[in-house]
């Protein structure tokens, strides 16, 4: 009975010892991975939301313990995200050479097509700064809220559509009536200066850390972060790339995507 009480003991004092080294540490760095659940807002009838969308992240963190319990935390990360589309209630169609969306001002001498669905994948290089706020470790682990930002900067997009091309190229409505389009998909298609190039987000999370050997920490969180700034340019009219048309298919209006959004993400990152 003696030995299983020193043994108890001495457990729970090399955990305090290793709780200590950590906490002791007042920089922390690592490797962090993540998978995110992407939610659209639009800010256009003329497009809607297709469903949730997705984000895959890597990348790696650093922490600076201000105190025990307050730190900072940043780094560098790299978002590959996909997003959902498609076309309202009106048929919307744009018109492409090659791999690359055309704008108005390029003319109608170019494919047509009809979009209604895309999923459009985009790399963002992300910069996280947020504050922790932790507990003191119980055992071998200690709890932590984290609130502030993560700013982006888009990286490249690639659009991959769903749709209808039309032989003629001149009057969706009258080839439509005609039977003169077919079923199509546009893959890795490009639209420049269709995306704005910064985004941002607020957000909180919130998570543990487990001490599992020395001063090395497993750390998982789940946050809810609110983008407020627009995932689309607002182009102007002569370089918009999407366009509905009046009933007989003769007078094209142009416009841009609209849209803001919102991201669940779950974490884990080990630290040294």
């Amino acid at each position: 009975m003696k030995k299983i009480f020193a043994l108890v003991i001495i457990t729970l004092a090399g955990s305090q010892v290793n709780a200590q080294d950590a906490a002791d540490k007042k920089v922390q760095a690592g490797l962090v991975t993540g998978f995110g659940l992407n939610f659209q807002k639009m800010g256009t009838k003329l497009m809607d939301n297709d469903g949730v969308g997705n984000d895959l992240t890597i990348g790696a963190n650093v922490n600076f313990g201000l105190s025990e319990t307050i730190g900072l935390c940043t780094g560098i990360e790299f978002d590959f995200e996909t997003t959902k589309f498609k076309a309202g209630p009106s048929p919307v169609y744009y018109r492409y050479y090659d791999t690359e969306l055309q704008p108005k001002s390029a003319g109608n001498g170019n494919q047509l097509f009809q979009l209604t669905t895309r999923k459009q994948k985009a790399t963002y290089i992300t910069i996280p700064v947020m504050m922790i706020f932790r507990t003191k470790y119980i055992g071998y682990f200690r709890y932590f809220g984290k609130f502030g930002l993560r700013n982006s900067v888009l990286v490249n997009s690639k659009l991959n559509d769903g749709g209808y091309n039309f032989t003629y190229d001149v009057n969706p409505v009258l080839e439509a009536a005609n039977g003169d389009m077919v079923s199509a998909t546009q893959d890795n298609m490009t639209a420049k200066g269709e995306m704005f190039v910064f985004k941002s987000a607020v957000g909180l999370a919130g998570g543990a850390e487990w001490n599992f050997v020395g001063s090395t920490c497993l750390v998982g969180e789940i946050g809810y972060y609110y983008g407020f700034t627009p995932l689309f340019n607002n182009r102007k009219d002569e370089k918009a790339y999407l366009f509905n048309t009046d009933a007989v298919g003769t007078t094209p209006s142009y416009f841009s995507n609209k849209a803001t959004q919102g991201q669940l993400m779950f974490k884990l990152s080990i630290l040294f």
